[in-house]
């Protein structure tokens, strides 16, 4: 199952962007998979690009740093702190990423919360609150759509990737 939707905030907040899927796996085993560095580097997207570097500190304050695009060069520089940190249920971080040189950034607040819906079963919901839009093509409604096709790409890749951890 995947939803999609979008608020307008007037708190500072651009925007709110929330996407959810639920999981046939137990929360703890994909809470493992989207925090530990080498597992997280295999399926956070954008589904096809390269990391380049790729680095996740899973504690309160600790960084991530995840540089990403083609095989020949760097396209995109995300740099972030994790703010809250709760196993098997919380991930919370603030984000900047820079699209090209000579661009501003965007910031995003991100929150990854897993909900058990049953013994095996797991909703992961994500939500963006978009802070910056920088000089993101197509505005912040672009952006948007970025984060809901980012993040449903690493939903994609992330069933992918369990299927052979529960075998």
């Amino acid at each position: 199952m995947n939803r999609g939707w979008k608020d307008r905030s007037a708190d500072g907040v651009r925007s709110v962007v929330k996407i959810s899927r639920d999981y046939d796996f137990p929360r703890e085993t994909i809470f493992r998979m989207l925090t530990d560095p080498k597992k997280a580097a295999k399926v956070w997207g954008p589904e096809g690009s390269v990391k380049h570097v790729f680095e996740l500190d899973p504690r309160p304050g600790g960084a991530i740093t995840i540089h990403d695009g083609d095989s020949e060069r760097i396209l995109a520089r995300t740099s972030g702190t994790i703010l809250e940190i709760v196993p098997p249920e919380l991930l919370v971080f603030k984000s900047a990423t820079t699209p090209a040189e000579g661009t501003a950034p965007w910031e995003a607040l991100q929150s990854v919360t897993l909900e058990a819906i049953g013994p095996q079963r797991t909703r992961v919901t994500v939500q963006v609150k978009v802070l910056a839009t920088g000089s993101f093509p197509g505005g912040v409604e672009s952006l948007e759509e970025g984060f809901q096709g980012g993040w449903g790409e690493t939903f994609d890749m992330l069933e992918r990737a369990l299927r052979p951890a529960v075998g």
